[in-house]
């Protein structure tokens, strides 16, 4: 009897069932175009200094707008060193975990390096767009942070830092 039939019947349907899962698996995100009502989200961003290089950002939301439900709010940094003209590369920082405020609003804090603020964003992803599921993948939705500090340039607001230290051979 021949083996060959088998194999090969076992290796296309590995093939097969790998091809029909990894489209499920891989995250496709898309930005969404600047809006006029920014997609109907009604929050506040507030900026302050938490001392010691860093600042704190608080998020609050009062509505989520034509992106209901959001599926998550992070906070991400323009990565400098790998972006081009033609890509940027994003550095997550960190999730905000969004609580129940007593006014209704849901409201999160992070907190954020003061020489990253000027390309740190504010990232709302959602899978619903004006209430249609988005099949090609997750939309967002990105705030940039710059706009909100309080007529503080970024740079500005960086201590320096101290000169590194030299060693003595």
């Amino acid at each position: 009897m021949n083996s060959r039939f088998p194999r090969i019947a076992t290796g296309l349907l590995v093939v097969a069932a790998v091809a029909l899962i990894s489209p499920q698996a891989w995250a496709i995100y898309y930005a969404l175009a600047p809006s006029k009502d920014e997609w109907g989200l009604k929050y506040d961003i507030t900026v302050e200094d938490a001392g010691a290089d860093t600042l704190n950002v608080q998020f609050s939301l009062a509505s989520e707008g034509r992106l209901k439900p959001i599926h998550s709010i992070t906070l991400a940094v323009l990565d400098k060193q790998n972006s081009t003209q033609n890509s940027r590369r994003y550095d997550v920082r960190g999730r905000i975990e969004l609580k129940p405020a007593a006014d209704g609003r849901r409201v999160g804090t992070i907190q954020l390096r003061k020489d990253q603020a000027d390309q740190a964003m504010i990232r709302v992803l959602t899978q619903r767009v004006d209430g249609k599921f988005q099949s090609a993948g997750a939309a967002y939705y990105d705030i940039p942070l710059a706009r909100r500090l309080e007529g503080a340039a970024p740079s500005s607001l960086a201590s320096p830092l101290p000169p590194p230290a030299r060693l003595k051979k």
